[in-house]
């Protein structure tokens, strides 16, 4: 027997892909009663019906019946990968899920008057650059962008793009990236 979290965890996938009962029902080749009735929690559903929902979804059973609580992933300070520019002015830990597909979160530091060329990602992807202590320079698509302790910028990620540090101090960053799904 599959818990009554399976019903709102269908139920907000399938709005969210805007596909009414009968498609998804049609897509599990289950009767859209059955979806329904999963969808309400009535009772409790096979293990073979959420199954079929899942595959429709292109999900997996776990992603439909685990608790939000239990879906935690922490990643410990030694599994965070880390990278480093040439000159050693730039470095970065990962702190976004391993996992992630399309999105990707940096904590960098930008030693005193170092520069980092940022590496262009696919069109229609998102960088959000915020300053959590020193300033930045951000010279994007022609503009130079003097971001202070507290600022933020947002900009195409598939555009050449460098950080630059202008002070005598070192300045840290946090760096958010979207890749536009295909």
């Amino acid at each position: 027997m599959i818990t009554n979290l399976a019903g709102t965890q269908i139920r907000a996938i399938r709005a969210s892909r805007n596909l009414t009962q009968q498609q998804l029902a049609d897509l599990a080749k289950i009767p859209r009663a059955t979806l329904a009735s999963v969808e309400r929690d009535d009772g409790n559903p096979s293990l073979a019906v959420v199954f079929k929902i899942a595959l429709a979804l292109g999900t997996t059973v776990d992603d439909l019946i685990i608790e939000e609580h239990q879906r935690v992933q922490a990643i410990p300070k030694a599994g965070m990968p880390r990278s480093k520019s040439e000159d050693g002015s730039y470095s970065a830990t990962v702190v976004s899920p391993l996992d992630s597909k399309h999105l990707l979160q940096l904590v960098f530091t930008l030693e005193p008057e170092g520069a980092y060329e940022g590496k262009p990602h696919p069109p229609g992807s998102e960088e959000y650059l915020h300053i959590i202590k020193g300033e930045v320079i951000l010279k994007v698509a022609g503009e130079n962008i003097h971001l202070k302790c507290g600022d933020s910028a947002r900009f195409g990620g598939n555009v050449h793009h460098i950080y630059q540090n202008p002070a005598k101090s070192t300045a840290i960053g946090f760096v958010t990236i979207l890749e536009k799904q295909l």
